[in-house]
């Protein structure tokens, strides 16, 4: 079994991988891991290729991450490409490039000055993607502003979180919870606290809350009359 030490990172070869495990503040140059875990507060200066990477405590990683499950707990910043066949954000967490992978789970809030592409998100509490969100199912359910550049899929569900997460009501105002984007474009779309300026579906329901400037439908339409939109277009 891998030792702790506050302040110090220890490892033992099991087979051909180890695990790394930093409690208290530690660095790493990066390597191939069993598992990767962080308690305390880690800086990885290398890449990164584990099973399993657990952030508990607060870590800065300036390399890319490949890891086949990846659970933030804590507050996590990535500077490099972030590779994972599933991802689970409980905590904070900040990527300055892409990620990429199969299942991503959000509770919490993330940023991502790049692309995200994956095959499912769900996506609960507050986003920040500036550039696309692409996935064959989304599921958005805002507990805070979010904003994205653009939307793409199969899939796409947008609703507010009639639950209180974190407590954040009693911080922000209930009007906080929208999503703004420039394009949302997928096969079946359901809206609601969005404000886009192109939505483009096959079926597509913009439901309360929203404003729109532009809807593009190839099938059928529904528009709440509690929704806002300028022009809708069959195409």
């Amino acid at each position: 079994m891998p030792k702790r030490s506050n302040g110090r990172i220890l490892q033992m070869a099991i087979g051909q991988k180890g695990d790394l495990i930093i409690s208290g503040h530690g660095k790493s140059g990066g390597g191939s891991f069993e598992r990767v875990i962080i308690n305390g507060h880690g800086v990885i200066h290398g890449d990164i290729t584990a099973r399993v990477v657990v952030i508990n405590g607060i870590s800065k990683m300036h390399a890319s991450v490949y890891a086949e499950e990846m659970e933030i707990n804590g507050h996590s910043k990535n500077e490099g490409r972030v590779t994972f066949r599933k991802m689970e954000i409980n905590g904070k967490a900040s990527f300055l490039n892409s990620i990429e992978g199969k299942e991503l789970q959000l509770n919490g809030m993330v940023k991502i000055e790049g692309d995200c592409e994956v095959e499912n998100a769900e996506l609960n509490g507050g986003f920040t993607i500036e550039g696309l969100l692409n996935a064959d199912t989304i599921a958005i359910s805002l507990s805070g502003r979010s904003t994205v550049k653009e939307i793409g899929g199969e899939t796409i569900s947008v609703k507010r979180d009639k639950q209180s997460f974190l407590q954040l009501d009693k911080l922000f105002s209930i009007l906080n919870k929208e999503l703004t984007a420039d394009m949302i474009e997928g096969d079946v779309i359901e809206l609601e606290n969005t404000i886009a300026k192109t939505v483009r579906g096959k079926h597509v329901h913009i439901g309360p809350g929203c404003q729109i400037d532009l809807v593009e439908y190839r099938e059928d339409i529904r528009i709440s009359e509690e929704a806002d939109v300028k022009k809708s277009v069959k195409i």
